[in-house]
């Protein structure tokens, strides 16, 4: 090598190696960019617009000025007019107070027949407990609505057929002596309507109670009340109050059960102040005065709430499971048993055979009145040849089909999703997601319906007036339910298989459709029959979002009923309720639980 080349090379600038900064930024985005990460935003997203969307709108309207109807251009009319209306007025004290003598009473009468019953079928030897079990669960398929109107149709004061037996039996003359527009009857109703879901969150728990500590308070002496008051009753504290928590915000939601008998005695709850504001006789709707008491009962909701999660915080306090196996020992009723049992059928023919009986008659019967031989020669199929060849029928029918499946769908696609998330994801986020998707359960169905039709008001978005805005509502109901149910599922089945299918080859998408989807299908099928059948009864939803384009199963049975059409109410309500009754039996064969009698 010459001298010259030498020199060029000691001369030449030593070259310093580039870093690939524009790869590694690539592969950073390719990774985010996953369709696993995909599928997890977009499930978030979509949370945060179904939960968060409509209760903004809701805040933003309780402090605008809507005389003129609702605007979200500036400048924006805002005013604390709507909350000072709302603190000033009387009517406000009076329906809070009837609202909280309504739920009071309703949740006496629900939890002592439902405690009642639980007990006796899973702590002492009452004659057949297994057909006890689905008597008591039996009037979970009749819809609220439809209950409503069998009382009116039993216990009107002019010309209900109990009221008529009663007064030929005692020779009274006038009115009465029962009533089904007062608000003793409300409670009454409203309370046997929430027995059998009382009774199934109270049953579950105290099967699985270990009767250790029952023993022992037994043999010490204590008699049976005693162990029930001072043992029992304590044990099953955080049950109790989580099913009082549940069961409130079933009750200051209610519309059905308050609208119908409520209405013609002029007895107002929340629920139905805030349906009248929506929806006056006359006039238009003051949207900012409704959504002020909106928040007012979300906040009467979310109360109890806080209570049960102090209690669960110190829910080690109650535990009574260990791993030693235990069996309760049946306590002997004596000749009492027979006595438990017959009560028992009494309070299935109250609850249900008789309501169902009811309309049965009222669907072919020309005119209500007392039953007699001479009337039953009237009997005629009438009602039920012109309702259920109605176009309006069917196309009702069919749009509560709609409404049912697509609800249910929605709502268990993104609760799976959602669930995937909080059972499976590291990040701190997790739990914030698990909250949100649990907010809709503690706010009002009324509340739901109202801010969702406040929403879809201003968004450019052609929802409003048809029956996917029913569909979204319902969706947004009942999340909290599709991920109770979805993420206890995801938690049983074990992480490996899910890493043994990607270290196979497998993507997310084929993970998902090749392991996670077949080991969930029965909580999925599970949880879409519990969404179907709640859709399907609910009329709180359906009732503040109708349009002419949207009428369903329950407001057009609200409006036959309202209209004064008492045969085609009958006729549809049996409809319904069969319709209804079908889905709980295939639930229940879904879960496979058939009961030996």
């Amino acid at each position: 090598m010459n001298g010259l080349a030498i020199l060029s090379d000691a001369t030449e600038t030593p070259r310093v190696a580039e870093r690939p900064i524009a790869p590694r930024r690539r592969r950073r985005v390719r990774d985010l960019l996953t369709g696993e990460n995909i599928g997890k935003t977009l499930a978030v997203l979509a949370l945060l617009y179904l939960v968060l969307g409509p209760i903004a709108m809701l805040l933003l309207a309780s402090v605008e000025d809507t005389t003129n109807g609702i605007t979200i251009r500036s400048p924006i009319p805002w005013s604390t007019e709507n909350f000072r209306e709302m603190f000033t007025e009387s009517e406000t004290y009076t329906v809070l107070l009837t609202t909280a003598v309504f739920a009071a009473g309703a949740l006496f009468v629900s939890f002592v027949l439902g405690l009642l019953f639980a007990w006796l079928v899973e702590r002492t030897d009452m004659p057949g407990p297994g057909l006890v079990f689905v008597l008591v669960v039996a009037p979970s398929g009749m819809p609220g609505l439809i209950s409503a109107i069998a009382w009116s149709l039993l216990i009107n004061p002019t010309n209900g057929y109990v009221n008529e037996a009663v007064r030929g039996l005692f020779g009274l003359q006038g009115e009465g002596p029962f009533n089904a527009y007062t608000l003793p009857a409300m409670i009454f109703v409203q309370g046997l309507a929430m027995v059998p879901l009382t009774f199934l969150l109270i049953t579950g728990s105290l099967r699985g109670m270990s009767a250790s500590f029952e023993e022992a308070a037994r043999a010490s002496g204590a008699p049976p009340a005693m162990v029930i008051r001072k043992v029992t009753l304590p044990l099953l504290r955080p049950v109790l109050l989580g099913a009082v928590v549940y069961q409130f915000v079933t009750v200051i939601e209610a519309v059905d059960i308050p609208l119908t008998l409520g209405m013609p005695g002029n007895i107002t709850v929340f629920s139905t102040h805030v349906y009248r504001i929506t929806h006056p006789a006359f006039g238009l709707p003051n949207y900012g005065l409704s959504s002020a008491y909106g928040i007012l009962l979300m906040l009467l909701a979310l109360a109890p709430l806080l209570l049960y999660n102090r209690i669960v915080r110190r829910s080690d306090e109650f535990a009574t499971v260990s791993g030693k196996a235990f069996r309760p020992r049946i306590l002997g009723l004596g000749r009492w048993r027979w006595v438990a049992f017959g009560g028992a059928m009494v309070y299935a023919l109250i609850s249900f055979v008789l309501p169902m009986l009811v309309l049965v008659v009222a669907s072919v019967e020309p005119y209500i009145g007392a039953l007699s031989w001479s009337q039953l020669q009237h009997v005629t199929l009438d009602a039920y040849r012109d309702t259920l060849s109605s176009e309006l029928f069917h196309n009702s029918l069919i749009d509560t089909l709609v409404m049912g499946v697509a609800s249910a769908g929605l709502a268990m696609v993104l609760s799976v999703a959602l669930s995937w998330i909080i059972v499976r994801s590291r990040s701190r986020y997790a739990p914030v997601v698990d909250t949100l998707a649990f907010v809709p359960h503690a706010i009002p169905g009324v509340v739901i319906g109202l801010a969702v039709l406040l929403l879809y008001l201003l968004l450019p978005i052609p929802l409003y007036g048809t029956i996917w805005i029913i569909v979204v509502a319902m969706a947004t109901q009942y999340l909290s339910l599709g991920t109770r149910l979805s993420s206890g599922g995801i938690a049983q089945i074990q992480k490996g298989l899910e890493e043994a299918a990607h270290a196979s080859g497998a993507g997310t998408a084929k993970m998902w459709w090749h392991v996670l989807l077949p080991l969930l299908r029965p909580v999925l099928l599970n949880g879409f029959l519990l969404i179907f059948l709640a859709s399907i009864k609910n009329l709180t939803l359906p009732l503040i979002l109708q349009s002419p384009d949207n009428v369903v199963m329950s407001t057009l049975i609200w409006h036959r009923w309202d209209y004064g059409d008492v045969s085609g109410a009958a006729v549809l309500s049996t409809v319904l309720t069969t319709v209804t009754v079908g889905a709980a039996i295939a639930l229940r064969r879904l879960h496979g639980s058939a009961v030996r009698i």
